[in-house]
């Protein structure tokens, strides 16, 4: 395989409070990174030393430039992202206020991720990657609906591993039921997926996250991850009792990214062939480091920072 992960989806431009506790208000300055869920995976699996490539789009101004410049450095493989003519990069503003106040805006009207297409898909190399990793949101508008669709569609009859992050953003749909609806027909088509709580429970269209579980077991998935945050990680299966996953106790400064981080070292672990518990357990020693750091993707661990991580709290290397 040429590519270890694929990761298909959305990108932007991340634009975070430099002044940490303050509402927007107070805010005078902001620093720029790159983001979107896909984008930071790309970023974290390599880092983590994958090799790894992204199918977004990016609009004709200066703020693509940004972005793929910054994936490029990262050596992130962008050959296969699209300049979509007329419409914008997609933005993000975010105020920082701990313990648990991340208050943030997107910016994605006319954006163009959501102008992927099935040709876009067709280009990309789905078949020569050794897992595709697709979210939620690209499922919120067309012709990106269509073109997730046929990338999973793709994997599937590729044999190709597809891992699903559920990604729940409610102010990008028309309706829970909407979202849901679209979810549950994308899982059809997946290995794995990986949620939290809440995602878990608006995935399902139900009001309980243990009851939403099973059911999207149901839909023919190997395994769910549940992401529980400070409380670590469960891996949940239709025929086994559920498997909690330790998490790393850490002083938070920012939550955004801390579940892509977890994403980018689960799919190590995944690829490594290791047991789906150890490879969660490396994705919440990856989501502890991020939750430390300002932003998302420029602050994805390396290898040897999550090994230094973890032998720093006298455990061996997961």
């Amino acid at each position: 395989m040429t590519y270890d992960v694929l990761a298909i989806g959305r990108s932007s431009i991340d634009l975070y409070a430099h002044e940490i506790g303050c509402p927007i208000t107070d805010v005078r300055s902001f620093d720029a990174y790159v983001g979107g869920c896909p984008t930071n995976v790309s970023v974290g699996t390599r880092r983590l030393g994958l090799r790894s490539a992204l199918l977004t789009a990016v609009g004709d101004d200066e703020v693509g430039d940004f972005v793929t410049t910054f994936l490029e450095r990262e050596r992130v493989d962008t050959q296969f992202i699209p300049r979509k003519r007329g419409r914008r990069t997609s933005a993000v503003i975010l105020t920082i206020q701990p313990p648990d106040r991340f208050p943030l805006t997107f910016y994605r009207d006319n954006c163009a991720d959501r102008a992927l297409t099935i040709d876009d898909v067709a280009r990309a190399p789905v078949g020569d990657s050794r897992v595709v990793f697709l979210t939620g949101t690209g499922l919120s508008h067309e012709p990106a609906r269509d073109a997730t669709f046929a990338a999973a569609a793709t994997a599937r009859a590729a044999g190709v591993p597809l891992v699903v992050d559920i990604d729940y953003r409610a102010d990008q749909w028309e309706s829970a039921p909407a979202f849901a609806g679209q979810m549950q027909r994308l899982l059809r088509s997946a290995t794995m997926a990986v949620g939290t709580e809440e995602e878990i429970a608006a995935a399902s269209g139900s009001s309980d996250a243990g009851r939403g579980a099973a059911a999207l077991l149901e839909s023919g998935i190997d395994a769910l991850v549940l992401k529980r945050g400070a409380r670590g990680a469960t891996v949940l299966r239709a025929q086994s009792p559920p498997a909690d996953v330790a998490p790393f106790p850490i002083e938070v400064l920012n939550v955004l990214g801390a579940g892509d981080a977890f994403a980018s070292g689960f799919l190590y672990g995944y690829l490594q062939g290791w047991p789906l518990e150890r490879a969660a357990r490396m994705g919440n020693a990856c989501g502890a480091i991020v939750v430390t750091r300002h932003g998302c993707a420029n602050f994805m661990p390396t290898l040897e920072e999550v090994a230094a991580f973890v032998a720093a709290r006298g455990e061996p290397f997961i």
